[in-house]
C-alpha cells in the first residue's frame, strides 16, 4: 500500500462518517517524514484532516491545533548536536569556556588581576554572539 492510500486510509479510519476522501495537498519532507493533507465530506460538510507518515509511524491530527503540538514534540532536538546549536556552535563553546575561565580566575584567585587579554577576548567573543543573534530576527 503505497503512502497515499495510507494517509487516506488512516482517516477513513479515523473519521467514518466521512466519504470521497482525497489528498489535497503533500509534503515529502516534513520533519522527518511526510505530511499529507486529506479533504473528505464530513457528517457537517467538507472536513480535512492531517496525516504525518514517518516510518511505520502514522498520526492523524484532525485540526491545524494537533498539527501545531505535533511540530512542536517532533521539532525538539536533543544531545550533544541540540546543545552545541543552543550555544552558537563554536563561538559559543569558546564564549563559555573564557567566561568559566574568568570565572575560575576570580573566585579562585581574588589577589590576582584578571587578564586583560581574556576580558578582551570575552567582549569580541560575547558582542559576535549576540550581535549574530540580533542579526538573524
Amino acid at each position: 500500500m503505497s503512502e497515499y492510500e495510507l494517509a487516506i486510509e488512516s482517516v477513513r479510519n479515523f473519521s467514518h462518517e466521512g466519504k470521497d476522501f482525497r489528498v489535497a495537498n503533500h509534503h515529502t519532507e516534513f520533519l522527518d517524514g511526510s505530511l499529507y493533507l486529506i479533504n473528505f465530506e464530513g457528517k457537517d460538510g467538507p472536513a480535512h484532516n492531517f496525516v504525518y507518515i514517518e516510518g511505520e509511524k502514522i498520526e492523524v491530527c484532525k485540526n491545524q491545533a494537533l498539527l501545531n503540538e505535533l511540530v512542536a514534540r517532533k521539532s525538539k532536538k536533543v544531545g550533544v548536536t541540540a546543545l552545541l546549536n543552543g550555544l552558537g556552535g563554536i563561538s559559543g563553546i569558546i564564549g563559555l569556556i573564557i567566561t568559566v575561565a574568568i570565572i575560575y580566575l576570580v573566585i579562585a584567585r581574588p589577589e590576582t588581576e584578571v587578564p586583560k587579554e581574556l576580558w578582551a577576548a570575552l567582549t569580541a567573543i560575547l558582542a559576535f554572539y549576540f550581535g549574530s543573534k540580533s542579526s538573524k530576527k
